[in-house]
């Protein structure tokens, strides 16, 4: 019986193509490391990941002042009219609250009317993800907006073999209330295209980098079935095989305790 797997027939050149790829993709990781690590030393200001009175005094404020839009992980991206929540400062951000987002207890019920996210839920655990998206329920106004890009581990995955397809029709997810200063469709993404590097990068992030690690790996199925099932109506959702999972949903009203709803996470 002829044995198919791929290399077989050839045992000592596919132990050496083998090694060179690994050699590879482990020195990238080691370089990416160094200066994810020099960049955390010269830039980034730790702060402790324990929301306190500070943190809820702050989100008053700028409620107070009309600001109720919510850029959740919005790192060093000033967006129009949204107020960023990370856990680490960065002094170019407009308007910012420094706090753990694993922790959005701070945020009264009911108060916000757009909440979106950019390439931040894949840093979650499948269990934070779930209790994330349920927060976004909890603390949007009946109607409110909802957001998402992330990367797409089935995109990135057909890109890699056919070329790499980025998000589509930017004005129309834009009239449907995404962002219109926020990255989509950006050609900077492109880099993974036939790098295996790329597409490990895209899976996992930079292992070991407590900013930049992927924990979650998110497809359009799942993100799907994971935020309909917490009560939100999809509007608007980007092609399957495009690089990045953008969706557009909205809080509907009169779903009862979303804390007594099933877990719809796909297996």
């Amino acid at each position: 019986m002829v044995n198919r797997y791929w290399g077989s027939r050839f045992p000592v050149g596919n132990l050496f193509w083998s090694r060179f790829i690994f050699v590879g993709v482990h020195w990238r990781l080691a370089t990416q490391r160094l200066k994810n690590g020099l960049k955390r030393r010269l830039h980034f200001i730790r702060v402790n990941l324990v929301n306190d009175a500070s943190t809820a005094e702050a989100f008053r404020r700028f409620s107070g002042q009309g600001y109720d839009k919510l850029n959740i992980g919005g790192g060093r991206k000033s967006l129009c009219g949204f107020v960023n929540i990370d856990f680490v400062v960065y002094p170019e951000v407009e308007r910012q609250i420094v706090a753990n987002i694993h922790d959005l207890s701070f945020i009264p019920s009911n108060c916000v009317s757009h909440i979106h996210t950019n390439h931040t839920l894949e840093h979650l655990t499948k269990q934070q993800l779930q209790q994330q998206i349920k927060e976004y329920y909890r603390i949007l106004k009946n109607g409110g907006l909802l957001s998402i890009r992330c990367p797409n581990a089935l995109g990135v995955s057909y890109g890699f073999w056919f070329g790499l397809e980025l998000e589509q029709e930017r004005e129309k997810f834009v009239k449907f209330g995404f962002p219109v200063d926020e990255d989509f469709g950006n050609p900077a993404d492109k880099w993974v295209e036939k790098d295996f590097y790329g597409l490990l990068h895209w899976f996992y992030g930079d292992v070991g980098s407590i900013e930049n690690q992927h924990l979650s790996r998110l497809t359009p199925t799942s993100l799907r079935q994971l935020v309909e099932s917490t009560g939100f109506e999809i509007t608007l959702m980007s092609a399957p095989e495009a690089a990045n999972i953008v969706l557009v949903a909205l809080k509907r009203k009169g779903l009862g305790n979303i804390n007594t709803m099933t877990n719809a996470w796909p297996a």
